[in-house]
């Protein structure tokens, strides 16, 4: 029977945006990095993440994000899709990437950089992964002109719903990150819906560029009543528990340097 109703809340989603493109994003969190090896952690994904890249990759983003508040998990990697299939092909792309640029180093540092990819790959031990649905409308909004090359901050709530799932995304994005990213307050914004693997049916996000501005966008909300009937909306649907996440922005790729581009001018 919930697995029934599983199927009828997900159609439902569907065909409330069925006029609208439905990109992936794979969430993969690591758990139990040290605090002494997250300095060698982020290096290594550097550096693995550079031999990866090549114009055969299917990616359309890739962020890395560090655990700053709330229980969990250390770091969290996102990866976009522009569908299913690219998301399955890309894991393998990678990994022959990598392969080929070690064939083409000699032999000492080709030794180096194997125990270096042994290294890298125990940081994924006990991790866990979830793949979500963001749709056109509200899967990304930002402000004009933003630059993601800071340590911004972005917050992340996870909800389980009692009805619409699309409903209940569309009322946070008019209440929440709408107004937000209108008023300059956050930098951008978005809505994403399970799919597949272990994850909250609803997942909202909002970056702001610092930890100050995080802080006085939260303690300066405005109760707007032109926004009340969606943020009852959303409250009448979100299930009692609830997780909310504080990340902060370690880096990302840029796609048109094909690099990852740490956080920060000139990094």
């Amino acid at each position: 029977m919930k697995k029934n109703i599983f199927l009828l809340l997900l159609m439902g989603c569907i065909v409330l945006q069925a006029q609208e493109k439905m990109t992936i994003e794979s969430a993969t969190y690591l758990n139990g990095i040290t605090v002494a090896k997250i300095p060698r952690f982020i290096e290594l994904h550097k550096k693995f993440t550079d031999m990866s890249m090549g114009p055969n990759r299917k990616i359309t983003g890739d962020w890395l994000f560090r655990h700053w508040y709330g229980a969990g998990h250390t770091f969290v990697i996102y990866q976009q899709f522009e569908n299913m299939q690219d998301y399955h092909a890309d894991g393998d792309i990678a990994e022959e990437n990598i392969r080929n640029a070690m064939k083409a180093l000699a032999k000492k540092e080709k030794d180096t950089v194997l125990e270096e990819w042994k290294e890298y790959r125990s940081f994924a031990d006990g991790h866990t992964d979830e793949i979500r649905g963001a749709y056109s409308s509200t899967g990304f909004e930002t402000v004009e002109n933003v630059n993601f090359d800071v340590p911004f901050v972005m917050t992340v709530g996870r909800y389980n719903s009692t009805g619409s799932w699309a409903e209940m995304g569309n009322a946070f994005f008019d209440w929440s990150i709408k107004p937000s990213i209108e008023s300059g307050k956050s930098i951008a914004g978005g809505v994403s819906y399970h799919y597949m693997g272990s994850g909250p049916e609803v997942e909202v996000w909002l970056c702001y560029n610092s930890l100050i501005d995080f802080a006085e966008a939260v303690s300066t909300a405005s109760n707007d009543s032109s926004t009340a009937k969606s943020r009852k909306q959303f409250w009448d649907l979100a299930e009692a528990q609830h997780e909310d996440q504080i990340y902060l922005h370690i880096g990302h790729v840029d796609l048109e340097k094909s690099t990852f581009d740490l956080a920060g001018a000139d990094r």
